[in-house]
Order: structure tokens, then C-alpha cells, then sequence
């Protein structure tokens, strides 16, 4: 115990540096080679405790105006969250980049529409301990979360992906969480001189909004025969290609009542994705204009 309170007290020492050549929040064991290092495993309150000074680790409660490891805010003014709960283990995940980096996402506050926003960090095991390599703030769906570094036009993009699940209408032992169908959706944040910053993304003639993409689609039209046209889209970001591209299989499918629904189109569609500074730009979707046709319906 007295190691671990040592431990703490050195890794929540995290000043913002001016140069990115040294970690932007230099959290390291001082000692000759911490044993934390060589088993690269921290308890979930102790990650919590790194990534947002003055978490309390009894109860699980983080401060009322919670910053992160390099003393930014980590939550916006005009935010609506729901009431606080103590934090868990749950609310941590964790994913790694090509190179063998840490992603490490720290849930503090959760909204209704099923996201949740903490602070979030790609962090190198050194032999002393931790080096936090980037830092930011984000919010994005809290379900089954999966974490990647990847790279668009050369650039390091952390692309958080996980189910929004807005509400959950299950209770007790008559619908398990596994029937729950929730949305998968990816929220995409630039890495720039150590910082994760939220990024727009402007498709065809839109206007700029969140960088937050919508990967799997339905809607049902009920027909004047009794019958239920549907549309369906798969939405996949790909950013290892020579070029980064959005890839999307549309189904038009017709369902009759007590019957399989039989395919009636199926479509694909891939546009490119550009990055201009803080901004991802695309073509329009298509499925936009598909929902807009009336002979799909």
C-alpha cells in the first residue's frame, strides 16, 4: 500500500510542458524501474486518479469541475450530463495503436442520448513508468467501446467507436442486454502536437457538424398493401487504404407480416474522406437521398 500511495503521488505530478518532444503530461514513476512497468497493469481507480486530479478514489466521485492530466477542462459550459454516479471500472477502455501505445478513455459524465464524455489519452510504457504522448476530451457513445490510432493523410486520428444507447427499456430478468439493439456510431478526433481535438465533417452540401458518423442505419415504411419496405446501411470508415474512403451496403429489403423479408436492391457507395485542418469533407450521402425517394417506399 505505502508503494502504491508512492506511485500515485508521482504519477498525478502531470504539468502541461511547451515541448513535443517530452510527454505533454510527464507522469513517471521516480524510481530506477517501477514494477508497475514491467507488468503494465494499473487498478481502474488508480488510471482514474492519473488521468483527472483530484478524483477521489474511495468513492469513486470526480470533482465538480474536473480537469485533465495537463489542467485543461474536460467538460463544456453548455453541456446537459445526467446527475453524477461514482465511477467504476466499467466506465475505462482501453485499445492500442500499430506501435503498441495505450489508448485510455476515462468516462466522467454520461448523457442521454447514451455517450459519455471523459478525458482521453495515448500513453507508452517507459521502464520508469507512464508517458502520456496525447491528451483530450471526448465524447462518444459508452457501449462496447473500441479504440484505434490510425492515420488519415498522414495524420494520427484516434476513432472511438460504441453503441448509443439512449435508454434502455429492459428490466429484471425479462429482457437480457443482449437483446438490446443500439446504434453503432464512430467519433473521429485529430491528434495535433500532443493534443486529441474535435474535428467537423462536412458532407456534400451541409453544413459542418461534429465528427460523429452513424455506422448502421434502419428505417421501415409501411405500404398500402399491408407490407413494410426497408432500408438498411453498413457504414465502414477506412483509413489504412492509400486514400481514406467511407464504405456503405445498402439493402432494400421488402418484409410481409409472419414472412422473411426478401431483398429487393442492393447498393454500395464509397466516397472519399478528405481531412483540411479540423475538418473531414466528404460527398453527400447517399442514403439521404435514398430515404428522400418516393418509388423506395
Amino acid at each position: 500500500m505505502q508503494r502504491l500511495v508512492f506511485l500515485f503521488l508521482t504519477l498525478a505530478a502531470c504539468r502541461p510542458v511547451l515541448t513535443d518532444d517530452l510527454p505533454i503530461c510527464p507522469a513517471l514513476v521516480t524510481a530506477d524501474r517501477a514494477a508497475e512497468a514491467d507488468t503494465r497493469v494499473l487498478p481502474p481507480d488508480l488510471w482514474f486518479a492519473l488521468l483527472v486530479p483530484g478524483f477521489d478514489r474511495k468513492t469513486g466521485a470526480a470533482p465538480d469541475d474536473p480537469r485533465d492530466c495537463s489542467d485543461r477542462p474536460i467538460t463544456g459550459p453548455d453541456e446537459s450530463p445526467l446527475p453524477a454516479r461514482p465511477r467504476t471500472p466499467d466506465d475505462l477502455s482501453f485499445g492500442t495503436s500499430r506501435d503498441g501505445a495505450l489508448l485510455v478513455w476515462a468516462r466522467l459524465v454520461d448523457y442521454a442520448d447514451g455517450s459519455a464524455r471523459g478525458p482521453v489519452v495515448l500513453a507508452r510504457w517507459v521502464p520508469q513508468g507512464l508517458e502520456i504522448r496525447g491528451v483530450g476530451s471526448l465524447r462518444a457513445p459508452a457501449r462496447r467501446v473500441r479504440l484505434r490510432l490510425e492515420h488519415a493523410a498522414g495524420h494520427p486520428l484516434l476513432v472511438a467507436e460504441g453503441e448509443a444507447c439512449a435508454a434502455d427499456p429492459c428490466t429484471g430478468d425479462t429482457c437480457p442486454e443482449r437483446q438490446v439493439a443500439c446504434p453503432r456510431e464512430a467519433v473521429l478526433l485529430p491528434l495535433v502536437d500532443q493534443r486529441f481535438l474535435g474535428a467537423d465533417i462536412i458532407e456534400g452540401e451541409g453544413p459542418p457538424r461534429p465528427a460523429r458518423l452513424r455506422l448502421d442505419e434502419r428505417q421501415d415504411f409501411a405500404r398500402a398493401d399491408g407490407t413494410t419496405r426497408r432500408l438498411e446501411i453498413r457504414r465502414r470508415i477506412d483509413l489504412r487504404g492509400p486514400s481514406p474512403a467511407l464504405h456503405a451496403a445498402i439493402r432494400v429489403r421488402d418484409c410481409s407480416p409472419g414472412a422473411p423479408c426478401n431483398d429487393h436492391l442492393t447498393l454500395t457507395d464509397s466516397r472519399s474522406l478528405e481531412l483540411a485542418g479540423l475538418t473531414f469533407v466528404t460527398a453527400g450521402d447517399p442514403w439521404q437521398s435514398l430515404l428522400a425517394q418516393p418509388t423506395t417506399r
